[in-house]
Formats: C-alpha cells, structure tokens, sequence
C-alpha cells in the first residue's frame, strides 16, 4: 500500500494552514510535459503558418475573453471581437477619454470594455517575450495588476457598490470575501507573495504553478482583479518553464467553458485550506487545453474543406456542425434545425450533399449517420489523446466527446 504524505508547504501566516498531498494528484507533471512535447511536434510537423497565427489569435482572443468572464463581464463574444479588432489595428485608441470629451455618461458596458481591453493588452504584452522564473517578483506582479487595471478606477463615480482597484497597489483593507471565505489579512499580503515566489522558484513544475494559482488567490492580495492576476501569471509561467512555447493555448477558457467546477474546486480548497482540490483541477484544465490545439486545427481544416465545395450555401450551414464533432447523428442534425427548416428539406439537403460526395452516410441498427467526406490522419491521433486525458482526469467535457466511425 502506498504510503500518503500530507504536508504543509509554507510558512509565513496564513498560508501556513494550507495542506497539499502530492501523491494524490492523478495527472503528472510528466504527463503534461508529454502532451506538451506531442503538441510542439505535431506543430512543427503539421501546422501551416496560416493556421498556426490563427490559433495565435484565437488563443489571445478567447483566453482574454474567458479572463473577462470570470469577472461577471456582460460583453458579448461578438463585442469582444469588435474590441479585439480594434486594439490590433490601433493599441494606443482611448475610446473612454473619446466618450468623456463628449461629455457622455460611463456606464457598466463601457466598464466591461474597458476591463477586456486592459485583458487583452496586457495577454499580448507579456506573451510577447518567455519570462525566466527567475524574473518573477513582488514587483512584477504589482505591474501586470496596474497593466490589467488600468484606469479601471474612473467607475467608482458611475458604478453603484464599485469596488476600486488601486491599481498595481496591494490590497489594503480586511473588507474582502469571496462568498464565505476570509482571505488573509492585508498585513500578510507583502511576506506570503514573497514566499509563493521563492516557494514557485525552487518547485518549476505544472504542480507547482498550480499550487502557486491556488495560494495567491487565496490570499487575494488586491482589492480587486485578484482572478485575472492569477491567471495571466499562470499562463506567464507555465511559458517560463518551457511549456506552450508557441503559445497556442490557455487554460482560461476552459476554466470558462467549465465555470461550474472551477469555482466549485477553487472555493472548497480555500474554505478548507486544501491545495488539493483546485490544483488537480487546474491539471486537469491544462491537460485538455492542451488537446483542445489539436482539435481545433482540425476543426480549421474541416471548415476550410466545407468552404471550398461548389454546393448551395444553405447546405454549407447544414453541415458546419461536422467542424465540431467528426460524425453526427440525424436526430442530431434535427435537434440543430428545429424551427429553422421542414423535416423534409433537412432530408433533401443531406441526401443532395452524400450525392455531391462532400458528406458520407452510413447506417447503423435503428441509427443513421453523416461524416465529412475527408481524411485527416490526425483525428485518430486526437482520439488517442482525448481517451489517455479522460483516463487520467476521469472526467470527459462534453466538447471532447468524440464518436467514432
């Protein structure tokens, strides 16, 4: 029988409750690594430049997204883009000193502009460079918090209840909860980041980035923006200690698209000072963001591959969902037609795109299906991967549920 060896990693107050037992967590610093290494080589290998600043951006643009999310942003996806756009074609534009000038009055979607702008600055700027641990410092940390929080502040005179900033300044009162959690007293702020730093510094691992995620936010060390400085740092410093060098992925998003269980495991490690909880979480979240590159290079080749059949463009939204999943039932392709197309024009456009040979049907028991007419070697290899990440963080999203031919 294995031996369990619970211990606590830190010593300054506070942290000092914390507990963390290594043997526990299922995925492996070494599994990550290996993920890792297959998704560097199918990138040298397989991926085009095209679709390689694709993901780039998409990466920069949802992580940014999602970072804005956590914070109860109403920003839509599409304004989100709109932003993004609009930062790529002019960093310096200051829409919120335009608006002033005109003598508008600010309001909650001007603010949650504003908070994803500052995302998705301060996301680009500090993934324009791989940050040795070494360089990461109290300092630091004070600075991307400015960067994120940037005249953030000016809402306090439009925003009922705003809970200021003070931006790149740590935390300065014992007011703050997170639902019933206490944080730590603003007095041990400066000492317990100075030990996570020194602490990270000797423990370089995907463990100890996580452990590092967890007992920052645990001390949540400013007023406000405490879940963006954790994840921006966290993707900051998986980079510095050789991880997503090509930085193609971001665990933000999943952390989004999985909303529920992120603050579920964050809030039960923090109510009972267990590392445990959220750092196997946040593994996890690695090891299928990960993954999720390969996949969607894939889904880029299936669209790009509907995109250039000679076929009616009803016909080509019919089918978009095939991006998503390799193989997909007929029930399936009723569900997303519903109230959009009669049963039988369904029935005529399926049957009109096998004859075009851009789709491929086939028949099984009682159960009709439909697949891209196109190979592509990697799906098996995303198979294989999908199945190892399932094995190893027993649990499988939804969006990597894959049907096999």
């Amino acid at each position: 029988m294995n031996s369990v060896t619970t211990h606590k990693p830190f010593t300054t107050p506070f942290l000092s409750d914390y507990i963390f037992t290594p043997s526990i967590i299922k995925i492996s610093d070494h599994y990550i690594s290996t993920f890792d290494h297959q998704l560097a080589e199918y990138e040298q290998v397989f991926l085009n430049p095209d679709i390689e600043r694709s993901l780039i951006s998409k990466n920069e643009l949802l992580a940014s997204f999602a970072i804005s999310k956590a914070e109860n942003s109403q920003l839509t996806l599409k304004e989100a883009q709109d932003v993004y756009a609009l930062l790529v074609a002019d960093p310096s534009y200051d829409f919120i000193g335009s608006k002033l000038k005109t003598k508008k009055k600010l309001t909650q979607k001007d603010h949650d502009t504003l908070e994803f702008f500052n995302i998705v600055k301060t996301f680009k700027k500090f993934n324009q460079h791989i940050y040795p641990l070494r360089t990461l410092t109290p300092s630091l940390v004070l600075t991307i918090h400015a960067e994120l929080t940037k005249g953030m502040d000016i809402f306090k005179k439009y925003i009922p209840d705003f809970t200021v900033y003070n931006s790149g300044m740590w935390r300065d009162t014992d007011s703050i909860r997170v639902g019933e959690f206490v944080p730590a007293p603003y007095t041990h702020i400066e000492s317990g980041v100075s030990e996570l730093i020194h602490w990270l510094q000797r423990h370089p691992t995907p463990t100890g980035i996580a452990v590092f995620h967890t007992a920052l936010y645990a001390l949540h060390p400013f007023n406000n923006g405490n879940k963006r400085i954790c994840r921006i740092l966290e993707h900051i410093l998986l980079r510095s200690i050789g991880l997503n060098a090509q930085n193609l992925y971001s665990t933000s998003y999943y952390y989004h698209t999985e909303k529920i269980r992120y603050y579920k495991y964050l809030l039960y490690s923090l109510e009972h000072t267990n590392l445990n909880h959220f750092v196997s979480f946040m593994l996890e979240s690695l090891m299928y963001s990960i993954v999720s590159v390969l996949k969607t290079s894939i889904e880029v080749r299936r669209s790009a591959y509907i995109e250039s059949q000679s076929i009616d463009t009803s016909i080509k939204t019919l089918i978009k969902p095939l991006m998503k999943k390799s193989e997909l039932q007929f029930k399936q392709f009723t569900r997303y037609t519903r109230g959009k197309m009669a049963r039988q024009t369904l029935v005529t456009y399926l049957r009109r795109a096998v004859e075009a040979g851009i789709i491929e049907k086939r028949v099984s028991g009682r159960n009709t299906y439909y697949r891209l007419s196109i190979s592509i070697p990697e799906e098996k290899t995303l198979a294989e991967w999908v199945a190892l990440a399932h094995q190893k963080a027993s649990y499988l999203p939804e969006d990597f549920i894959l049907i096999p031919r």
